[in-house]
């Protein structure tokens, strides 16, 4: 079962996803302000591990795993942001905010279903539950489809979004976030059906 914290972790990337995508598109939120969202959230991060900045420690331990807390507090936020950042620096708009909004939904309908209703555990996380990435999976496909209206396309990329999911991928002995590999994937993908 589904604790609440990982349902808040679950809710955040739900809704910032749609909210970048919204800020980008109104023209409010640039990619040099994302650059910038970046350097200063990385900035933040590394005076939050050092037990400065209590009160972004604060709000940070209300959606952040305790383990990241102590290691890379704002982990998960900070890759999203990497991820939309580069997204919209690589490819067509259109394709960006697919590749943003299948990380934002699929991502965590994939965590949310697997956990409450997962049986079957994927072989490539024992965390991870085929119930989940299916779900996934199936929630991206309009997602993508809305922006490349390409069936197949949507499909392709909506599968390929959720199996960078399921790994934990590591580059020497770095663990690289899924909220980096998955826009990515999607919008990769996405970009060769056009």
């Amino acid at each position: 079962m589904m604790n609440a914290l990982e349902i808040r972790r679950q809710l955040l990337h739900l809704l910032y996803g749609p909210v970048v995508v919204l800020l980008v598109h109104w023209g409010l939120l640039t990619l040099p302000i994302l650059f910038g969202i970046i350097v200063g959230g990385g900035l933040m991060s590394m005076m939050v591990k050092r037990n400065r900045l209590n009160p972004i420690r604060w709000v940070l331990g209300f959606f952040e795993r305790d383990h990241h807390m102590e290691t890379f507090p704002g982990r998960g936020i900070l890759f999203f942001t990497i991820g939309a950042f580069l997204v919209l620096a690589l490819f067509p708009q259109p394709i960006a905010f697919a590749g943003i909004l299948i990380l934002s939904t699929g991502d965590a309908v994939t965590n949310l279903v697997g956990t409450h209703f997962g049986r079957i555990k994927t072989r490539l996380n024992p965390n991870k539950y085929i119930e989940g990435t299916l779900m996934g999976i199936l929630v991206s496909i309009p997602i993508a489809y809305y922006f490349v209206p390409n069936p197949y396309a949507a499909v392709a990329a909506s599968c390929i979004a959720m199996f960078l999911e399921m790994p934990n991928v590591r580059i020497f002995n770095f663990e690289i976030d899924d909220n980096l590999l998955v826009p990515l994937g999607a919008s990769l993908t996405l970009s060769l059906f056009i």
